[in-house]
């Protein structure tokens, strides 16, 4: 039987070297394949197991010293990341390095947009003052009626801004295909 001892409020077991453990059905399912591939194909395993308990002990050392090792390179990496990671196929983790560099991309994309938004909100700031100290402020007409300077100014530059889209979506439409 099992000890349960406490350390930092933890609940921890202390294995003895004889115990009983009952197996879920999918790991008895996963055991009984394993085991069935091994014996068809006895190349994919170099020792053979003599008997069930020879069997466990081979896989909980074998996956036990995977974790401690895994958590050795990366003393913040919980089980569970350990365990998504063994139980993601390839292509789920094809998929997901995708995704993840994908995001990447896009959080540089962003930071690079929010960089020139900052351009432009100095831009304006200084464009202000230089109004403000001329006089020029006074002047300014609204850029929504039609037919003013500043409406002109602001088509002009809506314009501007609609074709850079249009050949910026080109250009990464020409990069993803």
């Amino acid at each position: 039987m099992a000890m349960i001892s406490k350390i930092k409020g933890v609940r921890l077991m202390d294995l003895q070297n004889h115990f009983s453990i009952r197996l879920y059905d999918k790991t008895v399912a996963n055991l009984n394949y394993l085991l069935a591939q091994w014996n068809a194909k006895p190349f994919l395993i170099k020792r053979m197991p003599d008997n069930r308990s020879a069997l466990i002990n081979m896989l909980l050392t074998d996956y036990s010293n995977y974790l401690i090792e895994e958590q050795r390179q990366d003393k913040k990496k919980s089980y569970d990341q350990i365990a998504a990671e063994l139980n993601h196929s390839r292509s789920e983790r094809e998929t997901v390095e995708k995704l993840h560099r994908e995001n990447e991309k896009l959080h540089k994309d962003n930071m690079q947009l929010l960089n020139r938004l900052n351009e432009l909100y100095y831009l304006q700031m200084i464009a202000t003052k230089v109004l403000i100290e001329t006089g020029g402020l006074n002047d300014l007409e609204s850029m929504f009626e039609f037919g003013s300077t500043e409406y002109k100014i602001h088509q002009a530059l809506q314009q501007l801004v609609d074709e850079d889209n249009k050949r910026l979506f080109v250009k990464t439409k020409n990069q993803k295909g």
